[in-house]
């Protein structure tokens, strides 16, 4: 019983403590308090090329209970003239997923699990940057529409209290178990997309897969 407690008590610590700030970036202007900001870069291959891209995510976590929402605001570095917006936001998806502790903190899996809502545009803008041959997806709330995927997760620990299909892998001690739920749709609106100038065209549709 005191195990439990303890582990209890540091999951609301980390929970507390948890989280990379970076308000001021672009993208954090749709995060209002109390979300928060942070902006990562990973290396993405697509076609055989690899390039990196930059995002931005609001997130919440939520004091009340271990539900955690998640936002990607922006992706900026994919290639003009490409299919790789597709696999830059679940690349984006994977690593809010897999870095949920420095977020909002641990919850083993032996005492519960957490609800992780990503949400990732639809409908956004997509502004062009010539010079470096990518554009930005970038997150306009006059055409706030996204797709909502559902997930459960937890910190496994590998041992006999904890065998989640994470820890399969060779060479685990202890790994983020998370499993897709649900994914939905949270508006079937058309995008009232339209040109601004040569580079930026607003609310822009862009075909992702947003099913169960």
């Amino acid at each position: 019983m005191k195990k439990i407690y303890l582990v209890l008590l540091v999951t609301l610590i980390l929970g507390f403590v948890a989280g990379n700030k970076a308000n001021g970036q672009p993208g954090c202007e749709n995060c209002v308090a109390p979300w928060s900001c942070t902006t990562f870069t990973l290396t993405i291959n697509c076609n055989g090329v690899e390039f990196p891209v930059e995002y931005t995510v609001c997130y919440f976590c939520s004091p009340t209970a271990p539900i955690v929402d998640a936002q990607i605001t922006r992706i900026d570095g994919i290639p003009i003239g490409t299919n790789c917006y597709w696999i830059a936001k679940e690349a984006g998806e994977r690593w809010i997923l897999e870095n949920g502790i420095e977020l909002c903190g641990v919850l083993p899996c032996e005492v519960s699990v957490k609800t992780f809502r990503i949400y990732e545009p639809i409908c956004a803008d997509e502004i062009k940057n010539p010079n470096t041959n990518t554009f930005i997806v970038l997150l306009n709330n006059s055409c706030d529409w996204r797709c909502v995927s559902v997930w459960e997760w937890c910190w496994c620990s590998c041992d006999q209290n904890c065998d989640r299909p994470c820890c399969r892998r060779p060479n685990v001690i202890g790994c983020v178990h998370y499993q897709l739920l649900n994914r939905y749709r949270e508006s079937n609106q058309e995008c009232p997309e339209f040109q601004e100038s040569e580079n930026i065209t607003r609310c822009k549709r862009f075909e992702i897969e947003c099913d169960n």
